[in-house]
């Protein structure tokens, strides 16, 4: 008998040390930048979510339900988180009815995720459209309704604006902490938008945002003082590798500065980290992707130094490998008919109806014109301008071919879905027209062109149609455009001239027009721009500029962009004559509009040129001629 215990104890203690690591170990699972896009990442007609094998699409969140499962039954006993690092809304046509149904966050609590933080894009309906968005989800989920955590949240006692979220924060749906005690471990888990991402969200006043380091210092010490085992920050921030393969950005720098994080899920720069990104050696940083494209698995450990430790990591990818639950596809498909009705119906439109084809995908690569070319044209159609512009950074998906070519209007939304009215609340950004000469049409191209300089980033890079223009960057910045002709590749294009009085009409949206009131602003005065109307009288105000789609009704009804768009698809001519507009890839279609020109040659050194590139070249040359003259007088003196 005394054999019999002595046996057990040595037993109990050789496995006591195993089952306690067992208990000590958690799984975290992890989505970020959702962006609405709950249908799979290609043509929406062809996913086939119940089906598996027989398309190529990317994504879908009924395939993402189904591998959660998977996931949660392969992690047997061991405590599952599931978080998100933010933009779970906008970018889709189901963002559009965000704010009456909640689709996303309703979504997001029936797949369990335990917290998500708040993206930049939350706010693009403005603080009252995530007031009615969480209201609509709430409604239908009551107290379960998953929490959204934002810890360097605040609101402007003077504005009435953020009120109605500043009650979700008071009734706790919106909280800057939480703790959460699963399997013997407590996580403490806090939220943050990052500095970047308030910058990029015109519509996120009057909220207000803290110092993310400052907010993240007092977190974490109110989260160990909690008892939390583990800390996790939920951030929308974002990471960016470096020349030499290193990886910077917010998130890894707030780790560097902000000791006791131990997991950060991130999100924002949409980026697919294979592996965690190890700051100080231990703290991982991770993110994946974007839109339901792949599931992070983190795998942890408590050591005995009660700190985490990293086990493994998977970037899961989500494809037609993945059958797809069919209650979510149910939902997506309930989501898709509010949609059409609501949404689509009073413009003549609806979710699944194809509109056109095309013979190749269409990317927002800086150097394939095609797409911006199309978005421009049809902003300049859309607004019966001489010219339209726009940024690369606008135009939000690429085009996607497929197996048969075929976009339905859910395809070309996606192409141009963001911002609110001006004047209404209705999604999508209005169109302006407003008047400049031709001096500050070439003001308006040095800015774009600069602002894509300096900035050296794709996001920037103009796309412009009605015009082509060539800039030299022997020229001094703010004087570098060379050459601009007005007109198109099938009616030819003639020089503009700058002397001519007349006035040129652009067309743009209300978030890239808005930038021609600020010229002087952005330039310190170097440039300058007036808008004015169709007789020359200068507009005061953006709103001013609005296009009204149908002025027999009273006040002003905004033609968005997002319209404009189909409405110019739609116009396209079929050329084979199966009833879809043939999307043009080839010839004129794909012409350059902005080129590099760089020359030293008088004619191009100082045609168009104005004082900044004529004074900067007389200081030049009075420079060398007192070199020169100083060179000769000390020749002199030598003879």
């Amino acid at each position: 008998m005394r054999l019999s215990a002595s046996l057990l104890a040595v037993f109990c203690l050789f496995i006591a040390p195993q089952a306690f690591s067992a208990e000590r170990s958690f799984t975290i699972l992890h989505t970020n930048d959702w962006q609405s896009r709950l249908l799979g990442f290609g043509p929406n007609n062809e996913y086939t979510p119940a089906t598996t094998g027989d398309d190529d699409t990317v994504g879908g969140v009924a395939r993402l339900a189904t591998l959660l499962e998977q996931r949660r039954t392969a992690a047997g006993e061991q405590p599952v988180l599931l978080l998100d690092g933010g933009d779970f809304s906008m970018g889709t046509l189901f963002h559009t009815v965000t704010r009456e149904i909640g689709g996303e966050l309703r979504l997001m609590t029936e797949l369990g995720y335990d917290a998500a933080t708040l993206g930049n894009h939350e706010f693009d309906f403005r603080p009252a459209g995530l007031a009615a968005m969480i209201s609509a989800a709430h409604r239908i989920k009551g107290d379960a309704l998953m929490p959204l955590l934002s810890s360097n949240l605040g609101f402007d006692p003077q504005r009435k604006e953020d009120d109605s979220l500043q009650a979700h924060y008071e009734a706790g749906r919106i909280a800057p902490y939480k703790l959460i005690d699963k399997g013997g471990i407590r996580f403490g888990l806090f939220g943050l938008l990052g500095n970047n991402a308030v910058a990029v969200s015109p519509m996120i006043k009057p909220a207000l945002f803290a110092d993310p380091v400052v907010t993240a210092k007092a977190m974490v010490a109110k989260l160990r003082e909690e008892g939390a085992d583990v800390v996790i920050l939920l951030s929308h921030m974002g990471v960016v590798k470096q020349a030499d393969g290193s990886w910077r950005g917010e998130e890894v720098e707030l780790v560097e500065q902000v000791p006791g994080i131990d997991i950060v899920v991130g999100g924002h720069s949409h980026t697919a980290l294979p592996q965690p990104v190890l700051v100080n050696g231990r703290t991982p940083v991770m993110q994946a992707g974007s839109e339901i494209q792949h599931l992070g698995e983190l795998r942890m450990r408590l050591g005995d130094d009660g700190k985490p430790h990293v086990v493994d990591y998977q970037l899961h990818p989500i494809n037609d490998q993945i059958a797809g639950d069919a209650a979510v596809t149910a939902k997506v498909e309930d989501f898709k008919q509010v949609v059409s009705e609501q949404m689509l119906a009073p413009k003549g439109y609806a979710f699944e109806q194809p509109l056109a084809k095309l013979d190749k995908t269409l990317t927002r690569a800086y150097d394939d014109p095609i797409l911006g070319n199309l978005v421009t044209d049809a902003l300049r159609q859309a607004t019966a301008s001489d010219v339209s512009f726009t940024g690369n950074g606008t135009i939000r998906d690429n085009l996607i071919m497929g197996r048969h070519g075929v976009q339905a209007v859910s395809d070309l939304f996606r192409i141009a879905p963001l911002g609110i009215g001006e004047l209404d609340d209705a999604p999508g950004y209005p169109l302006i027209k407003v008047y400049v000469t031709g001096q500050e049409l070439k003001n308006l191209l040095e800015v774009l062109l600069l602002a894509y300089q300096l900035r050296e980033s794709k996001s920037y890079y103009p796309r412009v149609s009605g015009l082509r223009f060539s800039y030299n960057p022997w020229r001094v910045p703010f004087d570098r455009v060379s050459r601009i002709e007005l007109g198109d590749p099938v009616k030819g294009y003639t020089p503009l001239e700058l002397a001519d009085t007349r006035l040129y009409s652009i067309g743009a949206t209300s978030y890239v027009g808005s930038f021609t009131w600020l010229v002087s602003d952005l330039t310190k005065g170097l440039l300058s721009v007036q808008p004015k109307d169709a007789q020359g009288q200068p507009l005061t105000q953006l709103k001013a500029a609005i296009i009204d789609a149908d002025p027999e009704q009273p006040g002003v009804q905004e033609y968005k962009e997002w319209q404009g768009l189909l409405d110019h698809i739609r116009s396209l001519p079929d050329l084979d004559g199966d009833g879809l507009a043939d999307i043009p890839t080839q010839g004129p279609a794909a012409e350059s509009r902005m080129l590099r020109a760089a020359s030293l040659h008088p004619a191009d050194l100082f045609r168009y040129a104005g004082p900044l590139q004529w004074g900067l070249s007389l200081v030049v040359l009075s420079g060398v001629l007192l070199i020169v003259w100083l060179l000769r007088r000390r020749s002199l003196r030598r003879h």
